[in-house]
This record gives C-alpha cells, sequence and structure tokens, in this order.
C-alpha cells in the first residue's frame, strides 16, 4: 500500500496528525492510533512528507476583509487554506495571520 493511501486510511479509522518539528504525532482514537502506529512507523520519512504536503497552506487564525465592512480575524483551530476561507467569506480579501 502506498504511503498516500496509509496515511487516508489512518485519518478514516480516526487518526489525526500532529507536526512537531521533523516528527510526525498520532492522535485520535486510541484503538485507531495503536493499530496504525506501527504500519506508519516502518515509513517514517515518507509519512512525514505526506503529512507536511498535506498540512502546507493550512493557517489557524485569518484576517477577513469584506466589502464595506471592517476587518475581523477568525480562528480555525484545525487550521483552514486560503480556498476553505474563501468558501465560506466569497468576496472579501483573506489573509493568514502569521
Amino acid at each position: 500500500m502506498a504511503v498516500t493511501d496509509l496515511v487516508e486510511q489512518a485519518a478514516k479509522s480516526g487518526v489525526t496528525f500532529v507536526l512537531k518539528g521533523n516528527r510526525v504525532g498520532l492522535r485520535g482514537d486510541h484503538a485507531a492510533v495503536k493499530e496504525w502506529a506501527p504500519r506508519l512507523r516502518q515509513h517514517r520519512a515518507a509519512v512525514l512528507r505526506e503529512v507536511q504536503k498535506r498540512l502546507a497552506g493550512l493557517h489557524r487564525i485569518w484576517i477577513i476583509r469584506p466589502p464595506w465592512r471592517a476587518a475581523f480575524t477568525v480562528a480555525c483551530p484545525q487550521g483552514a487554506t486560503e480556498a476553505e476561507v474563501r468558501l465560506v467569506w466569497a468576496g472579501a480579501d483573506v489573509e493568514p495571520l502569521e
């Protein structure tokens, strides 16, 4: 099974991936983490690259500037891409708060 498939299947099983520097932490359903950790560990470097690729562009806090309104911020605890934020705030200028 390809690493992309492993990561996808683990996520569907309830595993959440958390980047910790150059390491990947696993969170979520205890049974799922216990099941998937050994399989993912066999492909550490490839799993790290895949998770980094999936999380690229995700930001937790966005500045929203709708037309004719004052700017405000939105917090997305799980992170969101610019495209996802634009779907919600169509017509607004959006930018990540770094």
